[in-house]
């Protein structure tokens, strides 16, 4: 029988191999009102349908099998609809750029704020239950570049590629620390919340 559409946009799969962890998330998810149906691996979850029921996805990359990466790209190539948030390993930026440039609505490194998770699965929940629209200012992104300094737009252009922080430094000749700096700074002149929404806006200017 199938599920009531209301039911539906409070559920997210959870693509997780650790028990404690798909628990967890199962448990916090539920203080928020939001079900969630747990897999062990991406095979599970295609061998259950989830690349056409789900509408909202919290997917672990460092899974048994399929990488969450390699499932990530294969609903980006079967047309899915779904929002999915992937979970990366602190410091694993390249990978977390490489998912949002394959789809994904955002990244969050473990460990991370709990409350942080309930906002970004609430926004997901949003995004996937309306029909799509623009949510960043790309005119004013646009104009927020051209207040950057040179080497300020360097640190841009190295972050939205996924370049981590010693590589950036390496690069350019300079310290981390400044590096850290100049982050700051971009991210405070371009009204930016995080790096996803920062690589979200490049993509949609540069398309």
């Amino acid at each position: 029988m199938p599920l009531d559409a209301s039911v539906r946009s409070r559920r997210v799969h959870v693509v997780e191999d650790e028990d404690e962890v798909r628990e967890a998330f199962r448990v916090l998810l539920s203080t928020a009102d939001v079900e969630a149906v747990g897999f062990s691996s991406a095979e599970a979850f295609i061998t259950a349908d989830g690349e056409r029921e789900a509408h909202c996805i919290l997917l672990d990359n460092n899974l048994p099998g399929i990488s969450g990466l390699s499932l990530l790209k294969r609903l980006k190539g079967a047309g899915s609809k779904a929002t999915v948030i992937m979970i990366t390993g602190r410091g694993d930026v390249p990978t977390a750029v490489d998912a949002m440039r394959n789809g994904a609505f955002h990244f969050l490194e473990k460990p991370f704020d709990p409350d942080v998770l309930i906002g970004l699965v609430e926004e997901a929940l949003a995004r996937a239950s309306q029909p799509p629209t623009e949510t960043t200012d790309l005119g004013a992104y646009r104009l927020a570049l051209q207040l950057l300094s040179e080497r300020e737009r360097e640190v841009h252009d190295l972050m939205i590629e996924g370049v981590p922080n010693k590589v950036l430094a390496h690069r350019l000749s300079i310290s981390v620390r400044t590096v850290e700096h100049h982050r700051a700074a971009v991210m405070r002149k371009l009204d930016m919340r995080s790096l996803s929404h920062l690589v979200r806006a490049a993509m949609a200017v540069n398309n």
